[in-house]
C-alpha cells in the first residue's frame, strides 16, 4: 500500500486530491489486469470488463491502483499504463483459499466495462525517474529510485520478518533443536537486510536517475537473493521444532506458511534475476572508457 501511494502522488494534481482528501485512504494493488486492451479516447481510458488477481489489501482500500494495456493516444499501439479504480466499481471474488499469508485478504475482483477518467491514467514509464514527470515528482530519496528495481523491496521485508520471527519463536521455546545454529541463522537475516540496506542507500546516491543498469540489476538480484535465504532459515526452525510444529497453534507453523507462500512470488527466483545482473556488470565491464574533457 505505500507503493500505490508513491505511484498515486505522481499521478495528475486532480487524481492526487481525491485520493488524499482523506489522510486515511489507502490504495490497493493490481499489477495487471487480465482482459482486453483498453481504448483512448477524449474523456480517458474506456477499460472492457477485466479480472485481477492476487489483489493485496482490497479489503481495507477505497481505490485500486491496476496496471493496464492502453495506447497513449487514440489509434495508437498499446503501452502499460496504471489506472485508478475506485473499489465500490469492482466485484471481488471469494477465492483467497491459501496455505499463508491469509491475512492479506489479497483475493480477485472484476471489473465492469467501464470509463476510467483521463487524470486517473498514467503511462507506467511516467513513474521511471529516467523520464521526465508530465505531472510533477516529489524530490525526496524514493522518487530519485527506479519502481523497477525497488518495487519488490517490501515484499522481501516480509521475509525478514517472518525469519525474525521464526528465530523469536525458536528461543521463547527454549531453544529446541541442538542441531540448529541459531548465532548463525541470525546472523545471515542481518546480512540480508545490511545487504539491501545498502543497496537503497546506493539507488539514492546514484549519479543516475533511477540508478545505473547494474545497480538496478543488483538490487533485483539480491531482493531474490535476501528472501531466498530468510526462507531457507524458516525452514530450518521449523524442521528444527519437533512434531509440535504441525499445530495449527503453533506460531512457527503459521511462521513458516507465511513465509513460504511470501517466498513464491518471482521477485524471489535467483534463477530470474542473477543473470540480468551478471549481463549488466559484464556491459559495465566490456563498454569502451568515456572520451576526457
Amino acid at each position: 500500500m505505500g507503493g500505490t501511494t508513491w505511484a498515486v502522488a505522481q499521478m495528475p494534481l486532480r487524481a492526487r486530491q481525491e485520493v488524499f482528501a482523506a489522510p486515511s485512504t489507502r490504495v490497493a494493488l493490481q499489477l495487471r489486469l487480465d482482459g482486453p486492451p483498453a481504448e483512448r479516447t477524449a474523456e480517458g481510458c474506456l477499460l472492457p470488463a477485466q479480472r485481477g488477481r492476487f489483489c493485496s489489501g482490497v479489503d481495507h482500500a477505497e481505490w485500486i491502483l491496476a496496471g493496464v494495456s492502453a495506447p497513449a493516444v487514440p489509434g495508437g499501439e498499446p503501452e502499460p499504463h496504471v489506472v485508478l479504480l475506485p473499489r465500490r466499481r469492482t466485484e471481488g471474488i471469494d477465492d483467497w483459499h491459501t496455505g499463508g499469508l491469509r491475512g492479506t485478504g489479497s483475493r480477485s475482483f472484476t471489473t465492469p466495462a467501464l470509463l476510467v477518467p483521463e487524470h486517473r491514467v498514467l503511462p507506467l514509464s511516467a513513474l521511471d525517474p529516467v523520464t521526465p514527470s508530465p505531472h510533477g515528482r516529489p524530490e525526496t530519496a524514493p522518487y530519485r529510485m527506479a519502481f523497477a528495481a525497488t518495487g519488490t523491496t517490501a515484499l522481501a521485508g516480509v521475509l525478514l520478518g517472518t525469519a525474525r520471527a521464526a528465530l523469536d519463536a525458536h528461543a521463547e521455546h527454549g531453544g529446541r533443536g541442538s542441531a540448529l545454529d541459531a548465532p548463525a541463522l541470525t546472523a545471515a537475516v542481518d546480512a540480508a537486510r545490511a545487504l539491501l540496506l545498502a543497496d537503497l542507500a546506493a539507488l539514492a546516491a546514484s549519479g543516475t536517475p533511477g540508478g545505473s543498469p547494474q545497480e538496478r540489476a543488483r538490487m533485483r538480484r539480491d531482493i531474490a537473493y535476501a528472501g531466498t535465504r530468510c526462507r531457507e532459515v524458516v525452514n530450518a526452525v521449523y524442521e528444527a521444532s519437533g512434531a509440535g510444529a504441525i499445530y495449527d497453534t503453533a506460531p512457527v507453523q503459521r511462521i513458516w506458511r507465511d513465509a513460504n507462500a511470501a517466498a513464491q512470488h518471482p521477485a524471489f527466483d535467483l534463477r530470474r534475476w542473477g543473470p540480468p545482473h551478471a549481463e549488466a556488470l559484464s556491459a559495465a565491464v566490456t563498454a569502451p572508457p568515456e572520451a576526457s574533457p
